[in-house]
């Protein structure tokens, strides 16, 4: 199983890799010229994504909370209530994971750009996956320094990243955030305690995104 590259775990040689993959994460940072998002940034982000799992509508005479889940769905909030007041059809819209965290994010910079191959001649992209997220656009952050804005990534049994969450706050061992749920079958506003089973076995770490400067 490949060990995600910011899991920290007791072990020091697997310490030793985190600190090495903080350090180069790091330098990353220096040579493209990004910067970590501020904490009043990081609560317009927060905020963005609750929107996701506060909008309410009715199918039928049943009424629901949170935007529709959908496997690669990028529906933004406006998109959809647009379509509930156009009469449009509900079941054909829907967001996945990195869809809320990539269009909370544009709430700081609607071009956001996520960088997708590092290097010498770097590639940005308009839009990211998880996985993308987790490996080139976050600074590390330990669990007891998450804060509003942040982002969280689940692994998968195999160890591969699965999933991103929005952080929306953070209390003691208690962080909440907002995901996308395939289990749910929408967007959610829940929380995991730090100390708890599910989130040794699910979360592969945190990270604070990376800004990228914008082009002259």
């Amino acid at each position: 199983m490949k060990l995600p590259h910011r899991v920290v775990v007791t072990c020091a040689g697997t310490l030793l890799l985190a600190s090495l993959a903080a350090f180069l994460a790091a330098a990353a940072v220096a040579e493209t010229g990004r910067r970590p998002l501020t904490e009043e940034e990081g609560l317009r982000v927060a905020e963005a994504a609750r929107a996701y799992a506060e909008v309410t509508y009715t199918m039928g005479e049943t009424s629901f909370t949170g935007i529709p889940y959908a496997w690669g769905g990028r529906v933004t909030v406006e998109e959809f209530l647009a379509s509930l007041e156009g009469g449009g059809d509900i079941e054909e819209l829907g967001v996945d994971a990195s869809g809320v965290a990539v269009n909370a994010l544009r709430a700081v910079d609607p071009n956001v750009r996520f960088l997708a191959r590092p290097g010498d001649d770097p590639v940005y992209w308009a839009d990211a996956t998880s996985a993308v997220l987790y490996e080139f656009n976050v600074a590390p952050v330990a669990s007891d320094e998450l804060r509003a804005g942040d982002l969280i990534f689940f692994r998968s049994g195999e160890g591969t990243i699965s999933g991103v969450a929005v952080v929306t706050g953070r209390r003691g061992n208690r962080v909440d955030f907002v995901v996308a749920s395939a289990r749910q079958g929408r967007v959610i506003h829940t929380f995991a305690r730090t100390d708890g089973d599910y989130w040794r076995q699910h979360i592969a770490g945190g990270g604070r995104f990376l800004l990228a400067a914008p082009a002259p």
